[in-house]
């Protein structure tokens, strides 16, 4: 009987961590997006969410495909 107790409020302990973590990250998030927000409301870009990442090497060629009618 002690053991469904023990193990119960480990249970309780780690649902409270875990739903710490969670409304810790939904907060710095909600800090980010108005961060963001405010910056473009300003009209000063942000520079790391304007352009994509860079890939190495050179671009390749698009090859125009014939496209024929099926019959």
């Amino acid at each position: 009987m002690e053991g469904i107790l023990l193990e119960a409020g480990f249970l309780n302990s780690t649902m409270a961590t875990a739903g710490l973590l969670v409304l810790l990250a939904v907060a710095l998030g909600g800090i980010l997006f108005g961060y963001i927000a405010d910056e473009e409301a300003k009209g000063r870009p942000i520079d790391w969410l304007e352009e994509p990442l860079t890939m190495g090497g050179e671009p390749e060629q698009v090859v125009k495909a014939v496209l024929r009618k099926a019959a």
